[in-house]
């Protein structure tokens, strides 16, 4: 089994337990407050590269209705589909292949680490968007092994799985493809990390 077999395999296994873990440890408060701060870049049609159970589709969902989703997981798509009533496809994040339409904002959130071929994802995302379009990376920084009492089964499997990555990192590896950073914002998810979301535009 390859790493992106394995990838896909833990995140079915884990699903349930995700959303609780995400709201317990307030990752998913540090990621409304993300959206938040960049509320003023996203612009429809949307596209969420990894949207999990859907959590930022619905919050996206207040102000937009041109919102398309994606995962990996076959488990993850089954929830989201019962959460929201947007398109959801099951599709590699690095291959995309069920998408020709083009996007004014696609957002990567939490995915960056679990790429196997970054840039061969960020040229296809590229393709993807529209003349003005942008691409909204959120990543928490450092990445600390998850504890919380719905991941705890979880967590030492997930850290073989993620290969973390400095927020100055990302920016140079988009940039090296073609990108500028238009604005970069931050918040504490806890005293010992914080989440980032990183905008970029095509040059």
């Amino acid at each position: 089994m390859n790493k992106s077999e394995k990838i896909k395999d833990f995140w079915n296994e884990s699903c349930k337990d995700y959303d609780l873990h995400m709201a317990e440890t307030k990752h998913y408060q540090a990621q409304e407050k993300i959206l938040e701060l960049l509320s003023n870049q996203i612009k429809e049609p949307i596209l969420d590269l990894a949207c999990g159970t859907g959590f930022l589709m619905k919050l996206l969902s207040k102000k937009f209705s041109k919102i398309s989703g994606n995962d990996f997981s076959s488990e993850m798509v089954k929830i989201a589909r019962k959460n929201i009533k947007f398109p959801i496809t099951n599709d590699d994040a690095e291959t995309l292949n069920s998408y020709s339409d083009k996007f004014a904002t696609i957002i990567s959130s939490n995915l960056f680490f679990y790429l196997q071929n970054r840039k061969e994802a960020i040229e296809r995302w590229a393709e993807l968007l529209n003349s003005n379009g942008i691409i909204i990376f959120i990543e928490e920084y450092p990445f600390i092994k998850p504890k919380s009492e719905e991941m705890d089964e979880h967590s030492d499997k997930l850290m073989n799985l993620i290969d973390p990555i400095s927020p100055e990192e990302i920016e140079r590896i988009v940039a090296q493809n073609g990108f500028y950073l238009v604005k970069k914002v931050e918040t504490k998810i806890d005293e010992k990390h914080n989440l980032y979301g990183l905008v970029f535009s095509l040059r």
